[in-house]
């Protein structure tokens, strides 16, 4: 494949189709941008691949058993994070640390990569992760446990933090008891 060319490969799931987008070059296989599925519109500058690299028919099915509730490592090794602005950066591998049937705050989150007044930046860097899924920008939501936003819908981010053993209440806001202290790696 030469430099440039985007490849797609698709999973499947109950949400709807998510596409990644994978370009491979001299310099090796990387993950462009995962789509969820109301994010689809960029796909006309891709091809699909009948026969995609091992690597990432391993990632389509490591995504597949996510989505359908397993409770699965995914590899960060693949991602392109030269799309990503050392503050986007800071912010997805932050993320990243929240555990499996946990939340953070996006003021937390922001003091935690020592940008206290960054929340709304924080949650800009979030809406534009290009590596949703793998980075689990789902498990970030607002200090009084409402949903915030997700680019993959609201109900998409309810399904998917339901789905991970996070419990709401009866105002649709998170429980307190499944917030994550980033500072100390522990409930709050």
């Amino acid at each position: 494949m030469s430099q440039g060319v985007v490849s797609l490969s698709t999973v499947p799931s109950r949400f709807g189709e998510v596409s990644l987008l994978w370009r491979q070059d001299e310099s090796g296989l990387l993950v462009v941008e995962i789509l969820l599925p109301n994010r689809r519109t960029r796909l006309h500058r891709t091809r699909a691949q009948p026969f995609p690299p091992r690597s990432i028919e391993h990632l389509c099915e490591a995504i597949r058993d996510y989505l359908e509730g397993k409770d699965v490592e995914l590899p960060t090794h693949l991602l392109d994070w030269g799309r990503c602005s050392p503050f986007q950066r800071s912010v997805l591998v932050a993320e990243r640390t929240i555990p499996r049937g946990y939340v953070s705050s996006y003021s937390a989150l922001a003091a935690h990569i020592g940008k206290p007044k960054a929340a709304r930046a924080a949650g800009t860097a979030l809406a534009r992760n290009p590596f949703p899924i793998i980075i689990p920008c789902h498990r970030t939501v607002r200090t009084d446990g409402s949903l915030g936003g997700f680019g993959g819908g609201l109900p998409m981010k309810r399904a998917l933090l339901e789905m991970e053993g996070v419990a709401f209440d009866g105002l649709g806001h998170v429980k307190k008891e499944f917030f994550w202290d980033l500072s100390t790696g522990s409930t709050t």
